[in-house]
């Protein structure tokens, strides 16, 4: 059980870190546009002086998300958490109470939908996710009340979870028939294009969207979203995925799947860095997009094979060498 928690905590923490230190102390050096940050770099003086421990302790998405080091890691926080609790629904289906696990799963769902809807009940300013209250002083913002906190971000866990009692259970082996496959499978391309584009009816109808549409898509979205991973991970995993089974397992992905967690690390470190270091204003047009967007995605992972070569291997092979699993 021990190992359980210092594995995931080895396998994080050390490139977390020093990709951390490095934001803290060189990106100040990383370039002198007009509006780059040249006294502080890209994190709060606050992180810099007092709230860098939130980070070793991964509970920056609660404590003072304001001076979170590296914004992008509220991810890290919150997967870190989860990790710690995953055991009150990991355990019981393990010793063979699989209906228990079930349904804590199912109770994580149930708190992170009741977390969504009443906040965003309780504070109706917050509901299209981008307005903030007159008073920020006295009232919190939606992204520390919704977007940061675990209970609210629990829900794709939580079903990930559940999916994955499902495949084990059924021991990878499920047959469909093809009729409830083609049926899931509309169900789950149409859950998905709503939660991508259903938000673009807000901007383009003259009144937008109400606000109860707001409260339901804030608060369902994810969870729906899920549901429709997980459809496609049980038909992948129980060999009936077809073509997206066949390219998901195409070997290219082998490699690229190690340097992940790095370019997940440095991606917003490189954005930020792009564009405060313009000195002309950025004109959007689809070729000038298409070409930034091919640019950042290709340099972030050459710089993630730096940050595994000399970041994260090392200390995975230590851990290997201490634990030997």
């Amino acid at each position: 059980m021990v190992l359980y928690y210092v594995h995931r905590y080895m396998r994080l923490t050390p490139a977390f870190l020093l990709v951390v230190l490095v934001s803290i102390n060189l990106t100040p050096y990383f370039g002198n546009g007009p509006l780059f940050p040249s006294e502080q770099g890209f994190e709060t003086p606050l992180c810099r002086s007092r709230y860098w421990w939130t980070s070793i302790l991964y509970i920056g998405n609660i404590v003072q998300p304001d001076h979170m080091c590296l914004t992008v890691s509220w991810y890290l926080h919150n997967d870190m958490q989860f990790h710690w609790i995953a055991p009150l629904a990991l355990i019981p289906f393990v010793l063979g109470r699989k209906r228990i696990g079930v349904m804590v799963g199912v109770i994580f769902v149930l708190i992170s939908i009741g977390s969504i809807s009443g906040t965003l009940i309780r504070y109706p300013y917050m509901v299209n996710g981008t307005l903030q209250p007159a008073n920020r002083a006295a009232n919190p913002t939606f992204i520390n009340a919704i977007y940061y906190p675990p209970w609210c971000r629990i829900s794709p866990y939580a079903i990930g979870l559940i999916v994955g009692f499902i495949i084990i259970n059924t021991g990878r082996t499920c047959p469909l028939r093809m009729r409830t496959k083609l049926i899931g499978t509309s169900i789950a391309f149409a859950i998905s294009f709503a939660c991508i584009f259903i938000m673009f009816a807000d901007s383009v109808l003259r009144n937008g969207l109400s606000p109860k549409v707001h409260i339901a898509y804030q608060t369902l979205s994810r969870p729906l979203w899920s549901l429709a991973i997980g459809w496609m991970i049980f038909l992948c995993s129980t060999d009936q995925g077809g073509i997206v089974n066949t390219i998901l397992s195409w070997p290219i992905w082998a490699p690229l799947s190690h340097l992940n967690y790095g370019a997940f690390l440095i991606h917003e470190t490189i954005l930020a860095a792009a564009i405060a270091n313009r000195t002309t204003p950025i004109y959007n047009y689809s070729f000038g997009l298409i070409h930034s967007t091919v640019s950042f995605i290709f340099f972030t992972y050459v710089i993630a094979i730096v940050v595994v070569i000399f970041f994260e291997t090392p200390f995975i092979v230590i851990e290997k060498r201490l634990i030997k699993r």
